[in-house]
């Protein structure tokens, strides 16, 4: 292979090319006896009388473990304990299928101080990520 062949795109993959990816990640994955990449998506929503979306908690179920990916209440309902019932139902589904425990990443200027208050702990952090602020890394193990 010629190193000067390697070409740059911005952009998903071609479907071809990303199946080559996936397919050989894969092939390491099994070599290496590592667990399957069995994914699933969760969500729990609210809609008011109108039909218009409220407040949402999508998570990512994969090995042990429920990744917070998205918390959203609407200003129409912050103040409410919205969030925190959210996420109550989110760990109480993570008890309920005897998974290790909740993890996220937020932004300096979102919610840290929120899931903090709900037993999380900071277990990393990039500064300047963007410039000015950070990302945090927070997790919340379960007791089995």
């Amino acid at each position: 292979m010629n190193k000067d062949n390697i070409q740059f795109s911005s952009g998903p993959l071609d479907e071809q090319l990303q199946g080559a990816l996936s397919a050989g990640l894969e092939s390491h994955s099994k070599a290496q006896q590592a667990p399957t990449y069995d994914k699933e998506r969760l969500n729990w929503t609210l809609q008011n009388e109108r039909g218009e979306l409220v407040a949402a908690l999508t998570a990512d179920l994969l090995w042990d473990w429920l990744y917070i990916s998205e918390l959203w209440v609407d200003e129409s309902c912050r103040g409410t304990g919205m969030g925190k019932h959210l996420m109550n139902l989110a760990e109480t589904h993570a008890v309920d299928q005897n998974l290790s425990g909740l993890w996220l990443w937020t932004q300096s200027w979102q919610a840290a101080d929120f899931y903090k208050s709900q037993g999380l702990e900071e277990f990393t952090r990039f500064d300047n990520f963007p410039a000015g602020h950070s990302r945090i890394g927070l997790r919340k193990t379960l007791v089995k």
